[in-house]
């Protein structure tokens, strides 16, 4: 009965026409292929990793104090599949305005120079972004 359900929901999910090709074949592959896809674009990230942080860390220079490469567990339901992912951590200093613009130039960065789409489901990158504060104690 679960795995009808699983398949109901799969098929009535819709993804849009500008969606990258990987990601309609992602959803027409059964439970396997889609976990080693998932693998596959882990493996396909680890290998761009140092190129995307000499990347981000030579354009944002002094604004960005430090970034930050960590691992977190991740669970894919439709496969029943867990797995690390990937994290980077953007550590702005309290004097760098408009984080949220930077958030978005990020996310654009990474589709355009290194072809990684981070806002679809299969993608095992996440993306963290920090601005510092001064407190008083």
């Amino acid at each position: 009965m679960k795995e009808v359900i699983r398949k109901i929901l799969r098929e009535g999910m819709q993804i849009s026409d500008d969606a990258p090709e990987w990601v309609k074949e992602f959803h027409t592959l059964p439970r396997e292929g889609r976990i080693a896809m998932i693998e596959k674009n882990k493996s396909h990230v680890e290998k761009l990793l140092p190129r995307i942080v000499h990347f981000f860390e030579n354009k944002f220079g002094d604004d960005l104090v430090k970034l930050i490469v960590k691992e977190r567990g991740a669970h894919y339901g439709n496969e029943l599949h867990s797995t690390n992912k990937i994290v980077l951590q953007f550590r702005f200093s309290d004097k760098t305005p408009e984080v949220t613009k930077l958030k978005r130039e990020v996310y654009n960065d990474l589709r355009s120079f290194f072809n990684i789409e981070v806002e679809y489901y299969g993608t095992p990158l996440d993306l963290d972004f920090y601005k510092a504060t001064w407190e008083k104690f």
